[in-house]
């Protein structure tokens, strides 16, 4: 083979090595692209757990704040109180720190044998500010048991209508959902609801399902009743609650009787509602 001919040989191959490291690099870049978008989409898959992650703990720990907060009140209740630093000496004993520490407090609520044992508080300011606040006032999803701005406590109104939010993991008035099962009734028909100034039994009377309206739709609404005027219109409002009613519970009632009514939310049906009346029992008789 002459000198050129080997020249040629030796370029053919120089130049196949050459196209050869080309597209080794080529590939290279490839992968190093892959790669880096692998890396990000492993860091944002990080990053998105990590602040998931966090949401999830900080709502755990804002449910455990609120729950030592009430197990702080119920403590304090069951403590009673015993200075002589407050000039409301009507009000009951064990409610008098409380009273001082937030004087929208109007109550208590407890049913034996379920997670209700709460103060009952009614804003100043307006209807809803405990929809979505705590007994001390600072905003929380899980808000308080809270009475109708409507009512008057002090000369107890015919019905006392007490709200709370249905939560899912059970708190507030999340329970209420059970009295949809007549057997759960029978075992937690009583209720306890204390005002400020007095000691109160409750026997549930009806459990029913209803809807929040339009205040112009010509509906009945169970949260507008708060008193009656007369015999005649008491048992109108008893007729259109009984339609709503889930089950018969065999409780009458009758003109003249103190109320109190529990709202919630319910999932049964859009912008429904769960409602409990329950009649106090005076001197231990229905």
């Amino acid at each position: 083979m002459d000198r050129q001919a080997n020249d040629k040989l030796m370029q053919d191959k120089i130049n196949h090595l050459v196209k050869e490291n080309e597209n080794l690099k080529l590939m290279v870049k490839k992968q190093q692209k892959k790669h880096k978008r692998r890396n990000i989409a492993g860091i944002i898959l990080i990053v998105t757990g990590l602040l998931f992650l966090g949401i999830l703990i900080y709502g755990e720990y804002k449910g455990y704040l609120s729950a030592r907060k009430v197990k702080e009140l119920q403590e304090q209740r069951a403590a009673g109180y015993t200075g002589t630093d407050i000039s409301q000496t009507d009000i009951l004993p064990e409610y008098r720190k409380m009273y001082e520490t937030n004087s929208d407090l109007i109550g208590w609520i407890v049913i034996d044998g379920t997670d209700i044992n709460y103060p009952v508080v009614q804003s100043k300011v307006y209807q809803e500010f405990y929809l979505d606040h705590n007994f001390d006032g600072e905003e929380e999803d899980s808000g308080s048991i809270f009475a109708d701005a409507r009512n008057d406590v002090l000369f107890p109104d015919d019905n006392i209508i007490i709200y709370g939010h249905n939560m899912k993991n059970g708190s507030m008035f999340g329970t209420l959902q059970y009295y949809l099962d007549k057997s759960y009734y029978n075992q937690h028909s009583k209720i306890y609801f204390d005002t400020l100034y007095k000691h109160g039994t409750y026997e549930i009377a009806v459990v029913g399902l209803s809807k929040i309206s339009e205040e112009s739709d010509n509906t009945f609404k169970y949260y507008d009743f708060i008193n009656a005027d007369n015999k005649k219109a008491f048992k109108k409002y008893v007729e259109n609650i009984k339609k709503l009613e889930a089950y018969d519970t065999g409780v009458s009632l009758k003109y003249g009787d103190k109320l109190i009514t529990l709202s919630t939310c319910n999932s049964v049906e859009k912008d429904g509602r769960l409602f409990i009346v329950a009649k106090e029992i005076k001197n231990g008789q229905n």
